[in-house]
């Protein structure tokens, strides 16, 4: 059966073919209304469920086709499209202004259209973009610049826009054109069929003559496997395909040495002598794939075997007896259905090998969430390594990640040091706090995650890693990236998947079951009851400090419980207590104003007005506070004076 997905805003027209291509044709097709990064981790949910084809359309599809391996099929914009569509926004009477993705091939003839809308150059803007923020900026120069109604090819640019007040318009494909995607859908996924078959008689051919044979493209993924050595390891090929080797060859013992960059050996299999050999395939000079090819064959003295790797690899092998997971996800508490499809969530991530980023506040329990995924997933029997990247002095931090060799630096050990990556072999790398590494320690990750290779501190040779990363943190990473202090290549590769823990005060049925199980921990063999009207009062509390903050207020009424017999009072002081901190904190919060929700340049204005008030007597300062000239501020004071 044809499995599409279809990722697109909202568009009753989409919605309908797609159903009947599901009634007619018996083809199972989902559509998600979504767009730009959010669409891209659907489409990577869809890629790993098996989908063939994905059909989308504009700056969504292009960055869905960057981020996944199926074909993406472009539902195409004519310029009879955007002609209808701004024949009737010229009939608004204002500037307008044209959002499009810039893919490089700019192939609409804005020229031609204006002739034949009679329409101005300077009365018709066209924007390009290559993302969010760039978009965004250009919708802010438009509306600054005095247009008036904005176009765009997605609902997102509209969404930008109607923030400002500015009049839209969005440009619709022509059924013709949704159709056409659908149909080049279908071919698509028929000529991967008919590859398919090819492969099967070349599979004939092969038997003839290997045990086996698998090819690779440039970058190590498998591109063929043939299923003579799928039967004979019990395999399945159809799992492994396109997939690097580091990930889908992990857990194949015969297939170890080659992970560690041996190109020939011997080893025994299923009771049989094999001899794997690696060859280089070339092209006009470059490196074009690889093949590996298996056959049965007896020990000679050109090749190492098995043991006698195992035996080189000894002298680096470190105790990792300790590296273990301590949690689970029974030991994450709550019963609220935030926290239920939370963990259901995070069930279904652990099946997967794909990197993880968990949001959450400071004490949500991201570390727990992290050690469930592990020993939820296949890895659960390798090493769990955590690090807090921020409790590292930064120049140390990435010879802890990547290790370092002798006298890479002043101090290093005699025989260098391996990293986490190394010890966190076939298990799994737990990056707390990922936010605040350094833009070098963050290239290197990059390249670990995009090569599973690394480079020792002060070393020249690239070591294979195979582990599974996962990444939290509590700032706000997009506006790290937005102000260059955060890789957005690194942010895509670890926002694989992603798990977005809700603060305790946004589950407060969970803060019963939560101090239950504290006190229970605290007390041991003997318990205390929380009077109803004082369990009240805690769950109506904010909980900035979250679970963390919880557990070190029951742990502290637990230890004083013991000198006391009226509990009731004792919970009064300790809750006036509570209110107090957070009282004394709330007077620290200087930086922090209110403002009513409106269009984006009522808030704008509102912002500068509240700040200049806060700050009336150094507007240099404000200025720099809020990024912008002291022309300008006088300039938006005296808009806000004339309004008054």
């Amino acid at each position: 059966m044809h499995k599409i997905a279809v990722i697109y805003s909202t568009y009753p027209e989409l919605e309908k073919i797609a159903h009947e291509y599901e009634v007619k044709k018996g083809y199972h097709v989902e559509v998600q209304n979504c767009v730009l990064n959010k669409a891209v981790e659907v489409a990577r949910e869809y890629e790993a469920k098996g989908f063939d084809v994905i059909i989308s359309r504009g700056a969504t599809g292009r960055l869905i086709s960057k981020a996944v391996d199926i074909p993406v099929v472009d539902i195409e914009i004519t310029n009879f499209d955007i002609i209808k569509t701004l024949y009737k926004a010229k009939a608004q009477g204002t500037k307008m202004a044209f959002y499009l993705y810039d893919n490089d091939l700019r192939y609409n003839d804005f020229d031609f259209i204006r002739k034949v809308l009679n329409i101005n150059k300077e009365d018709l803007s066209i924007y390009y973009f290559e993302d969010v923020s760039e978009l965004k900026e250009k919708v802010a120069k438009a509306y600054y610049d005095g247009i008036g109604t904005v176009i765009g090819i997605g609902a997102y640019t509209i969404e930008i826009a109607k923030g400002y007040g500015m009049k839209t318009a969005m440009v619709r494909s022509q059924s013709e054109a949704i159709y056409n995607a659908f149909t080049q859908a279908e071919k698509m996924i028929e000529a991967v069929h008919d590859l398919r078959k090819v492969n099967k008689s070349f599979d004939a051919f092969i038997q003839e003559s290997f045990l086996g044979l698998i090819f690779l493209d440039s970058s190590r993924k498998i591109t063929y496997l043939c299923e003579s050595i799928s039967r004979y390891l019990k395999i399945n090929p159809s799992l492994l395909i396109d997939r690097s080797i580091d990930d889908a060859f992990k857990d194949i013992p015969l297939f170890q040495p080659l992970l560690d960059n041996k190109n020939s050996y011997k080893a025994n299999c299923m009771g049989s002598d094999l001899f794997v050999k690696k060859t280089t395939l070339q092209g006009n000079g470059e490196i074009i794939g690889y093949a590996i090819k298996i056959q049965y064959a007896s020990y000679s003295s050109d090749v190492l075997s098995m043991k006698e790797l195992e035996a080189g690899n000894a002298k680096n092998t470190t105790n990792k007896a300790g590296l273990k997971a301590r949690y689970t996800f029974d030991d994450y508490i709550g019963k609220s259905e935030a926290v239920e499809a939370l963990i259901k969530k995070a069930k279904s991530y652990s099946k997967t090998d794909a990197n993880i980023l968990i949001i959450g506040e400071s004490g949500t329990g991201k570390e727990v969430l992290a050690n469930g995924v592990h020993n939820e997933s296949p890895r659960k029997g390798g090493p769990f390594v955590a690090i807090n990247c921020a409790a590292l002095p930064q120049s140390l931090l990435e010879s802890e990640l990547f290790g370092y060799e002798e006298g890479a630096f002043t101090g290093a050990k005699k025989g260098g040091k391996i990293g986490i990556f190394e010890l966190a072999q076939r298990g799994t790398v737990f990056l707390d706090e990922i936010s605040e590494i350094t833009l070098a320690a963050q290239a290197q990750l990059l390249r670990v995650i995009q090569e599973r290779v690394l480079m020792r501190v002060g070393g020249n040779k690239p070591i294979p890693v195979d582990v599974r990363i996962i990444a939290a943190t509590n700032a706000n990473l997009a506006e790290r990236i937005r102000m260059g202090q955060f890789r957005e290549d690194l942010y895509h590769r670890l926002n694989v998947l992603n798990l977005h823990i809700p603060p305790l005060r946004q589950r407060r049925d969970d803060i019963p079951h939560l101090i239950n199980y504290f006190i229970g921990m605290h007390m041991r063999n003997k318990s205390i009851d929380i009077p109803s009207i004082f369990m009240k009062k805690l769950q109506n509390y904010e909980w900035y400090g979250n679970v963390r903050e919880l557990e070190n207020f029951v742990e502290k009424f637990v230890i004083l419980s013991q000198d006391t017999e009226d509990s009731f009072k004792l919970l009064e002081e300790l809750y006036f207590d509570l209110i107090s901190s957070e009282m004394h904190a709330s007077t620290f919060c200087d930086d922090k104003i209110s403002i009513n929700i409106g269009t984006m340049r009522d808030m704008e204005l509102e912002i500068i007005e509240a700040l200049s008030q806060k700050y009336p007597e150094d507007k240099a300062s404000l200025a720099r506070k809020l990024g912008i000239s002291r022309t300008s501020l006088w300039t938006k004071l005296k808009e806000i004076e004339k309004i008054k």
